[in-house]
């Protein structure tokens, strides 16, 4: 991993969980969460710059993307990983 790389993924841990900001409690701490790229296989992860912090539950937890799946977890938080990913995007410009 390069450095730019180690940066950015600090930096939007620092923020929290994005889907906690979503939903109204930011500060959550956070791990990575990488999406899955448009065309690529199954359990080929994007690029690092394709990743969004998530807070362990929301990560990996039995209410989380993983402990839901994709299309469980979109339809009971009615968003999608690159809708929280535009909005880490827009926290992450206000910032500069």
């Amino acid at each position: 991993m390069r450095k730019r790389e180690k940066e950015y993924l600090s930096k939007i841990a620092d923020i929290g969980c994005i889907l906690c900001y979503k939903l109204g409690n930011a500060g959550t701490p956070a791990e990575i969460h990488h999406i899955r790229g448009m065309g690529l296989g199954m359990g080929v992860r994007n690029s690092h710059d394709n990743a969004i912090p998530l807070c362990p539950e929301h990560h990996r937890g039995n209410t989380g993307y993983h402990g839901l799946g994709r299309k469980a977890f979109e339809k009971r938080y009615s968003v999608t990983e690159w809708e929280l990913k535009d909005k880490l995007e827009q926290i992450l410009n206000e910032e500069n």
